[in-house]
């Protein structure tokens, strides 16, 4: 059956949740950078939230629940923004690492463009802790954090040389990779020189499409259509497009599997569009829900 609901086609789709691959928590609000495409706007955080230190152990009490979670990873916000009375946000990461699941954190970088915080921080986590640390950096035009003109970025050259100097033990701890939104506009590319550099000195990169959510509505006519064959559909993205749908979907049970759960606050949430579907500290091992969720395809 299909549901019309304000001009969009929507379909009735189950979405489970069990033994994923990845806890999602949203930190906090708060961000030292006005991006044009942010997308918190449309996130379920209030002005000012901020995820406490007893929340974060709730959470993984209940990843504990869920055998396959591995990686809790954190999102925001600016996640190294956060601070609750002495611990700021290596002690959520070592506090994640001794649950026994591997901690990450997405950063717009500012706070690793000082290269003796860098030591710091990533010193205080590797002292203590001998699980791997992911450290995603949004890195893109869109942000305006690394200079156009030498194709480098000082939070990732203080990284890479904080490795270089570090024991081959500890330096193989931290795995670091590059997130970049791109959009139709050839011009939201980084620069292929600046790729090729950091690519060789063990950076991956991943292209994100430009989605039309929170801020960036009004940069929709930039979004580029993964599902689109047509070019100028795909702009910048065409060099990253596949056919394939990305999404992994069982169409003869009609069920829509996320990879990943969203703690914000109190409660869990599968998001694109967003749905509660847990509350902290009742986490079950399995969800299924019947919802109804819009048809894909176009910006």
């Amino acid at each position: 059956m299909r549901l019309e609901h304000a001009g969009t086609e929507y379909l009735p789709v189950q979405i489970e949740i069990k033994d994923k691959s990845l806890m999602m928590i949203f930190l906090l609000e708060e961000c030292n950078f006005t991006c044009a495409h942010c997308l918190r706007s449309d996130e379920p955080m209030d002005p000012g939230y901020k995820l406490s230190f007893r929340q974060l152990q709730l959470c993984l009490a209940d990843c504990q629940g869920l055998e396959s979670v591995r990686w809790v990873h954190f999102s925001g916000g600016e996640p190294t923004l956060w601070t609750e009375r002495n611990r700021n946000l290596v002690d959520l990461l070592l506090e994640i690492s001794k649950a026994g699941f591997t901690p990450g954190f997405t950063t717009n970088g500012s706070f690793f463009v000082d290269y003796s915080r860098c030591q710091q921080f990533f010193g205080k986590y590797l002292d203590d802790s001998s699980i791997p640390l992911r450290v995603y950096f949004s890195l893109d035009t869109f942000h305006h954090n690394f200079d156009v003109e030498k194709g480098r970025a000082e939070s990732l050259d203080n990284v890479i040389k904080l490795k270089q100097e570090l024991p081959r033990v500890k330096a193989d701890l931290l795995d670091i990779a590059v997130i970049a939104v791109i959009s139709k506009d050839l011009e939201s590319l980084l620069p292929d020189e600046m790729i090729g550099h950091y690519e060789s000195l063990g950076i991956a990169f991943s292209f994100v499409p430009l989605a039309p959510r929170g801020r960036a509505k009004t940069l929709s006519h930039l979004c580029p259509d993964p599902g689109s064959d047509n070019p100028d559909k795909l702009g910048a993205y065409q060099r990253f497009h596949r056919k394939e749908s990305r999404e992994k979907a069982d169409k003869t049970r009609n069920r829509y599997r996320t990879d990943h759960i969203i703690l914000i606050g109190d409660n869990y949430y599968f998001a694109d569009p967003w749905h509660k579907v847990a509350q902290l500290g009742h986490m079950p091992d399995t969800i299924i829900r019947t919802y109804s969720s819009p048809v894909r395809g176009s910006c």
